[in-house]
């Protein structure tokens, strides 16, 4: 039987959103006037937020290599990217393919192309996701569009502006890597560092994440709007 679980990922993904949970509420600091915009997007923070995100999105690609159904997760984590893109604009934030849109469609791709990815030697796909990842995001970054429905794909009008913006191009190439570290973990799931259990206290947080991500921003700003609203 093969293992599609490994407590080390989940404690991966812990840490992951113990930082979001962190930088989040050091956001809502921002709008409400406790830190100061030079604060809020000082280089440490900038760099806490890539590392966020590029965890985020390397477990996505993890998880794929070995999921059940990528049709029926993508969907489910679809659904919550739309879920907090609503309530952000109910909140008056503006938020256009975020990073749970992004790894909806993602792991939906993944659904229809995986199996002929699988095929492609891991080091060839890492070589061409090192080199599309900087090319595509250079191309799309210099690039401005009049069609407004691009930007998924990272084509921005302009004007175009996303409290959070995770289009395909370059964010792809991530996930793509992400599935190749998945290959990785089934060829060697019997490796003490894989295979050794860890306590629920590091892994629990990891087991949820889409629950606490849609849930947390909520939450936070309310404490925040009771305490300096």
């Amino acid at each position: 039987m093969i293992r599609r679980r490994f407590d080390i990922l989940d404690a991966w993904r812990s840490l992951a959103v113990l930082l979001m949970l962190g930088y989040h509420f050091l956001y809502d600091l921002y709008i409400f006037g406790v830190l100061t915009a030079g604060q809020m997007f000082s280089a440490p923070l900038c760099l806490l937020q890539k590392f966020i995100c590029c965890s985020f999105i390397l477990l996505a690609g993890i998880s794929a290599r070995f999921s059940r159904s990528n049709l029926r997760h993508g969907a489910v984590v679809l659904l919550a990217g739309a879920a907090v893109e609503t309530g952000a604009a109910i909140g008056g934030q503006t938020i256009r393919f975020g990073i749970l849109m992004f790894m909806g469609t993602a792991m939906l791709l993944y659904h229809f192309a995986g199996r002929r990815l699988q095929k492609i030697p891991g080091l060839l796909l890492t070589a061409g996701c090192s080199i599309l990842f900087p090319l595509t995001a250079w191309w799309t970054g210099q690039t401005q569009v009049s069609a407004g429905w691009l930007y998924p794909l990272g084509f921005m009008p302009p004007g175009f502006y996303s409290a959070d913006y995770f289009p395909l191009f370059p964010w792809l190439f991530l996930f793509l890597f992400g599935t190749v570290l998945g290959g990785l973990c089934l060829d060697r799931r019997d490796s003490p560092l894989l295979a050794r259990p860890l306590p629920p206290a590091l892994t629990w947080l990891g087991r949820h994440s889409l629950t606490v991500y849609v849930l947390h921003q909520p939450v936070l700003y309310g404490i925040s709007y009771f305490i300096w609203g």
